[in-house]
């Protein structure tokens, strides 16, 4: 069961349940908020929109996971996901229906939210760039437009998958499950050790000379600890969709920006 959705405790404020905080978090809401998102990478993979110039490092690490355990596929953490919110819908036995209300507060909301990491990269400035220069990729990449959208779709969906469902997850069941501790120091640990691997998962933190830039390994620390509170929050697909305008903003809009001036 996904942490924020483990049921009301007294750390943690109760929502109305028509509200649409409440409902957007639910099982149902989600999967159908992630689906055109999952879709749209999936058909990406298979080169639908162009060839793939970019292997993205995290659905690879999924991938590489359900290889132990005796699975194997590309589209097996999709498929991992999507059942998992299919079960956890049945479970809740909330009404099956779709509201295109919510899926565009959703959109909106994750928009809206992308505005801090804005903010963080024009504060920090990573990359020690001056002028209006903002942008800090995902990943060094190459390749057409749309092979582009597909890297920041993969990225936000799969890192989010990744780092965030599986890693805080895990921890948070070895801290409060396993180790005895309490939910609060459990979903603790999980933020700030999943944020930690988040910025060691970046090559771009590691100089030439093998040093490693701080200030950037300090943003994508910051990044990861921002997406950890918003999918203990607001839950995962709030994480994804916060991620993947941000990283639609840095691989494609802004790009394409620079290229026609």
């Amino acid at each position: 069961m996904l942490p924020n959705q483990a049921g009301t405790s007294s750390d943690r404020p109760i929502l109305a349940r028509d509200s649409y905080f409440s409902i957007s978090m639910r099982p149902l809401p989600m999967l159908l908020f992630l689906l055109p998102i999952i879709v749209m990478y999936e058909l990406g993979s298979m080169g639908v929109f162009g060839p793939v110039g970019n292997s993205l490092e995290a659905h690879q690490m999924l991938v590489r996971f359900f290889n132990v355990f005796g699975a194997a596929g590309l589209h097996l953490p999709a498929l991992a996901l999507v059942t998992m919110l299919l079960i956890q819908h049945v479970l809740s036995k909330d009404p099956l229906r779709f509201s295109v209300g919510v899926w565009l507060k959703m959109i909106a909301e994750s928009a809206f939210l992308t505005g801090p990491l804005i903010v963080m990269v024009m504060l920090l400035k990573p990359m020690g760039v001056g002028g209006g220069e903002m942008v800090i990729q995902a990943a060094p990449v190459e390749g057409s437009q749309a092979s582009m959208v597909m890297l920041a779709f993969g990225a936000s969906l799969y890192e989010e998958m990744l780092f965030r469902l599986v890693l805080i997850t895990m921890i948070h069941f070895l801290v409060s499950d396993v180790l005895g501790f309490s939910e609060t120091k459990g979903f603790f640990a999980g933020l700030i050790l999943s944020s930690l691997v988040f910025a060691w998962h970046h090559d771009q933190i590691f100089m030439l000379d093998g040093s490693i830039n701080f200030k950037l390994a300090f943003f994508y620390f910051l990044a990861g600890m921002y997406f950890g509170l918003l999918f203990l929050m607001r839950g995962l697909g709030i994480a994804v969709g916060v991620h993947l305008f941000y990283d639609l903003l840095v691989l494609v809009i802004i790009p394409s920006f620079e290229q026609g001036s």
